[in-house]
């Protein structure tokens, strides 16, 4: 009977998840469109949303992240609670790598975010598009703070172009998504397989 009820409750905690991740892609177009349905799903995800739009320190200029710190707390909550419903049991382990595993997570879909914005950026060079546009602009706050930290870091001093910057950026992305991969993986199995 308990594990029916979690089922539903996961059920719902996913679609609640669709929900917000809808208001968020809503958000991104500026003036959403005023209707019935959009109130009602604001009404809904707001109030939740709110509890996390006050931690500053997922708020960046460009960037509110507080939306992905919501969804990695469902998410992981989520996973717990199906995890019970089907397994019937949990441990300590098992819930530190949830944790883990969502973390993780939601920190490589943010760097897939940013390399797919760098490529773009890059594509853009290449194309010797007209960089002048809104978009372009709102690219390169995003991306030249970034690129160019890294460049002081990794440059040590040497003169170093934006496109190139960018290019050190993109290899960097890759190179962290695939060793963070393998590290995070294999400490969500030693995590899982602890038996407290």
């Amino acid at each position: 009977m308990i594990q029916t009820v979690l089922r539903g409750v996961s059920t719902v905690i996913s679609l609640y998840m669709l929900l917000i991740f809808f208001r968020i892609i809503l958000t991104w177009f500026g003036q959403a469109p005023a209707g019935r349905l959009i109130h009602y799903i604001s009404s809904l995800t707001d109030p939740y949303l709110n509890l996390f739009r006050g931690l500053g320190a997922f708020r960046n200029v460009q960037v509110d992240f507080s939306p992905i710190l919501a969804l990695i707390t469902l998410s992981i909550l989520n996973n717990i609670i199906t995890r019970i419903a089907f397994a019937a049991q949990i441990t300590l382990g098992i819930v530190l790598a949830e944790i883990v595993g969502a973390l993780w997570s939601a920190a490589s879909f943010i760097l897939f975010l940013f390399l797919v914005f760098g490529v773009i950026r890059l594509i853009g060079f290449m194309l010797n598009v007209n960089t002048a546009g809104r978009f372009w602009i709102t690219l390169d706050r995003i991306l030249q703070p970034i690129a160019h930290w890294l460049v002081r870091k990794v440059a040590r001093g040497r003169v170093v172009n934006y496109q190139n910057a960018l290019l050190l950026y993109a290899a960097m992305v890759v190179l962290v998504l695939l060793v963070g991969s393998f590290v995070v993986g294999s400490l969500v199995s030693l995590l899982a397989q602890l038996p407290v």
